[in-house]
């Protein structure tokens, strides 16, 4: 499993006396930053239905602060660079000046750090298709946007999804430039029903790459959608950090309601290093399920909204999946801290 891998390397590092000493002091200021957030929610906008519009399939978002910048990536491999957002209407307005850059990467996440390098995670498909031959999802980087280079260096090199649309969707980096990264539903082995503990991996960055520590064990909810026909594992969408030692969890799944219809069920978790372990609050940051004013969908994409002064506000994007007949709408979200 790649997490016991992860493991190994830890082990056999020799720097690692170095490291430990470095991720004590990350662990010492984080828990002096401990608090406990919860969100209410600010304001919404949906976009146009497919074929309208060009944002559709977005699976990550990212504010990059040295440019300015808003960064949106879908999951089929388009790209979108917006400037001068100052709310979130702003997105569909601009996105009609723009024209999507055309990739080769099936994103599910991406991030930059205080350097400006460029983090994402890929996820293709579990069987090959027609689309994508490609079976594996990875974490790489570039140490800039638009790449300088040819090649992407990994974080985790590609492997295997371990279970059918269940790869890496969720990137998270810390001021001090540290990468987490949380499988969808756990790596092999984590995956099934009935196994509640998977692990997060984090990476501490140096002056080569990146070194990774012990992963986190983390329990995640496997009995939200009860009602389920096709999937019951659950998954974690995005994840977010508050600071060295403190994340914030987009859990999600799809739930079956009323006459078979399909229900996205959502909380937003924070969690907090415990040893370890990733301990969740005893309630959620947010239940997108009671507390929004509408019915939330597949959210993907989660970023921390630029704000001077204030409370603290985070955006949300929803990937409306692929197909002209779902009836799906993007949906942006902006929630604010309480």
């Amino acid at each position: 499993m790649l997490f016991l891998f992860t493991k190994t390397l830890y082990q056999a590092s020799r720097y690692m006396k170095k490291y430990l000493l470095t991720s004590l002091l990350f662990i010492s200021f984080g828990l002096a930053q401990a608090q406990s957030l919860r969100f209410k929610f600010a304001d919404s906008t949906f976009l146009p239905l497919k074929p309208a519009g060009q944002l559709h399939g977005i699976s990550g978002i990212e504010y990059e602060p040295q440019k300015k910048q808003w960064h949106l990536a879908s999951d089929r491999g388009n790209y979108f660079v917006f400037n001068g957002i100052e709310n979130i209407r702003d997105f569909e307005q601009k996105e009609k000046q723009l024209i999507a850059k055309g990739t080769a990467n099936w994103f599910e996440s991406v991030r930059f750090d205080k350097s400006g390098r460029f983090i994402y995670a890929v996820e293709n498909e579990y069987k090959p298709s027609f689309d994508n031959r490609d079976t594996t999802t990875y974490v790489a980087y570039y140490d800039s946007y638009p790449p300088k280079s040819g090649r992407p260096a990994y974080i985790v090199p590609p492997v295997w999804l371990p279970a059918d649309n269940k790869g890496i969707e969720s990137l998270a980096v810390t001021d001090s430039g540290a990468v987490w990264v949380a499988p969808e539903a756990g790596w092999f082995g984590e995956t099934e029903v009935g196994q509640d503990t998977i692990h997060f991996l984090r990476f501490n960055k140096n002056v080569i790459g990146y070194l990774p520590t012990e992963p986190f064990s983390y329990v995640i909810d496997r009995k939200g959608c009860p009602y389920s026909k096709t999937e019951k594992r659950g998954g974690i969408s995005e994840i977010l950090a508050v600071n060295e030692t403190q994340l914030l969890v987009l859990e999600r799944c799809f739930d079956n309601g009323p006459g078979g219809s399909e229900l996205v069920k959502a909380k937003l978790w924070q969690v907090t290093v415990d040893g370890k372990h990733l301990k969740k609050d005893e309630k959620p940051a947010f239940d997108f399920s009671k507390d929004l004013p509408f019915l939330p969908d597949n959210l993907e994409g989660m970023s921390w909204w630029p704000t001077e002064s204030g409370k603290r506000k985070l955006i949300l994007v929803t990937d409306d999946n692929p197909g002209l007949k779902n009836k799906q709408r993007t949906q942006l979200i902006l929630l604010e801290k309480e």
